[in-house]
C-alpha cells in the first residue's frame, strides 16, 4: 500500500516538473491559418468576369434592369465565380437564370431603391 502511495506521488510530481505526457486535445489539433493573400483567378474566372462587367456596363444599362432579385442575376454570377472559380459560379449563375420570373417563390423578400418588391438571395 505504501508503495502504491509513492508511486502514485512521484508520478503526479513527475508530470508536473515534465508536464503531461500525452499532451492535450488543442496540440492534436492542427493549426489552419487562412492564407494572407487571395488566390489569383484563372485565366477563365478572369475572362467570365470580363464578360459579366462588359454585360453590366454595356448591354444592361441600353435594356434596362429586368431582374426580380437582389443581387441582380449577373451580379449574382460575378460574386459566385468570385468566390467558388468560373464552373461553379457558371453553374450557379445559369441556376439563377432559370429561376429568373415573376412568381411567387420561397426566397426572402426585400425591397429595392423604388420600393418594390425584390426576392432577396445573395451567395450562400
Amino acid at each position: 500500500m505504501v508503495i502504491r502511495i509513492w508511486f502514485i506521488f512521484s508520478f503526479a510530481i513527475v508530470q508536473s516538473l515534465l508536464g503531461d505526457p500525452w499532451g492535450t486535445d488543442a496540440d492534436l489539433v492542427k493549426r489552419i491559418t487562412p492564407p494572407t493573400h487571395k488566390p489569383t483567378p484563372s485565366l477563365l474566372t478572369r475572362f467570365g468576369i470580363k464578360a459579366i462587367r462588359f454585360h453590366q456596363d454595356v448591354i444592361s444599362p441600353a435594356d434596362g434592369p429586368r431582374s426580380h432579385f437582389i443581387p441582380s442575376s449577373s451580379q449574382y454570377t460575378l460574386d459566385a465565380m468570385k468566390k467558388y472559380g468560373f464552373f461553379t459560379g457558371f453553374t450557379m449563375g445559369c441556376d439563377r437564370l432559370m429561376r429568373e420570373n415573376d412568381d411567387e417563390w420561397v426566397y426572402r423578400k426585400t425591397k429595392d431603391g423604388a420600393g418594390r418588391t425584390m426576392k432577396w438571395d445573395p451567395v450562400p
